[in-house]
């Protein structure tokens, strides 16, 4: 990688991408996600950064835009995540990008589903999927009854594409889960908020919803998406671990692209409550092991003890990055913990020196928690191992 070049073509790129956002036609459009960054941002890094056949690292994978970018461009591709969804979505995009959804599968689904009102089953999962009582107060009978039906469905699916329909039965999982409100001024259906799920806040009588029709719906559009988007042939893996203890090799990485946790903006596993709840997962783990997590942001000792996990994590990236090979970091800032941002990288250019930035960026509604805790910019910067 030379240096200078890649500075210059840094440089040349606008990185608040005012008139794209996430492509309509991308996977990374399959489930929904609480502060997912736009695709364009590593794709861009990738580029300049690695080459083809390279393995491109992020310890902080959230729901795979890094591997997927780095697969799309011919890189390797390594992620990692604590948290059991995140590992969970990235895993299954990964897999949907090399497995597309047969034709023959989506038509024999579509035919199943044609009378949504005889989709319903008490049956709950071979693993115990869909027997928590506390499901009950997220959906009514009915649309439970629906839940319940489709997972049996998809247990009966090839092992190779299950995955993708797991993944789709997730984001259906959280659409179910709204009330039925009044649309907005513009005449759009309301937008239904992680937060309230993170914050346990539970609908006072769950609503009816068609999980059938909607589970349809997204099968086909995601047949759709993955028509356009082509299959890989490089390798790619996802690591359930803890970004402070990597399960990686020291100097085996190409290139890190990465947006870890900003201080008091998201939570992570409980954004995925209905989730854990449906797969009957521990959820109090994951939870308790989130860095900087959003239901901590009123904690007196929050910003100290996020620069602390943040300092054992930059530790843990300089180790496993090649020498001579480029981190890039996308961070942010949030008015709640001003400065957050400028002292983890500070502690990072402390091990490593910075080649490029902090150049800041405006995101569009990017990881945003609450009007009291949003990122007015954030900032990416390249740093170098020695």
């Amino acid at each position: 990688m030379n240096l200078k070049t890649a500075v210059a073509e840094l440089d040349r790129v606008n990185w608040s991408f005012p008139s794209t956002g996430t492509r309509e036609s991308s996977i990374h459009t399959v489930h929904r996600f609480a502060g997912n960054f736009i695709p364009q941002i590593p794709a861009h890094l990738i580029q300049i950064l690695s080459s083809p056949g390279e393995l491109v690292f992020d310890p902080f994978v959230g729901s795979g835009t890094t591997v997927i970018e780095a697969l799309t461009l011919n890189r390797c591709a390594l992620g990692n995540d604590q948290t059991r969804a995140c590992v969970f979505i990235a895993e299954a995009k990964m897999r949907a990008l090399k497995n597309p959804l047969r034709i023959d599968l989506r038509d024999a689904i579509a035919g199943e589903l044609a009378w949504p009102h005889l989709c319903q089953s008490s049956e709950v999962g071979a693993q115990g999927e869909g027997s928590s009582p506390e499901l009950a107060a997220w959906y009514s009978d009915g649309t439970l009854a629906q839940l319940r039906y489709l997972w049996k469905l998809i247990e009966r699916v090839d092992s190779d594409q299950r995955h993708l329909l797991t993944l789709i039965f997730s984001d259906v999982l959280f659409a179910c889960a709204s009330t039925i409100s009044a649309p907005t001024s513009g005449g759009k259906p309301r937008r239904h908020h992680w937060g309230w799920i993170a914050d346990n806040v539970k609908p006072a009588q769950p609503a009816d919803h068609n999980a059938a029709s909607i589970f349809l719906e997204r099968i086909l559009a995601t047949s759709m998406i993955q028509a356009s988007n082509p299959c890989t042939e490089v390798s790619g893996k996802i690591i359930h671990g803890d970004a402070r203890k990597l399960d990686v090799p020291s100097n085996s990485v190409d290139l890190i692209v990465t947006s870890p946790p900003y201080a008091g903006m998201i939570d992570y596993a409980l954004a995925h409550r209905l989730l854990y709840m449906w797969m009957n997962w521990d959820l109090s783990e994951d939870k308790n092991d989130e860095i900087g997590a959003r239901y901590k942001r009123k904690r007196r000792n929050l910003l100290s003890e996020y620069l602390l996990d943040m300092d054992v994590c930059w530790k843990e990236m300089i180790r496993v990055l090649k020498p001579g090979r480029a981190c890039a970091v996308v961070l942010g800032e949030s008015r709640k913990y001003p400065g957050a941002a400028k002292q983890a990288f500070e502690l990072f250019e402390a091990m490593a020196p910075q080649i490029w930035g902090p150049v800041g960026r405006t995101p569009t509604r990017r990881r945003l928690s609450d009007r009291q805790a949003t990122e007015p910019v954030e900032f990416i910067s390249i740093f170098v191992k020695r």
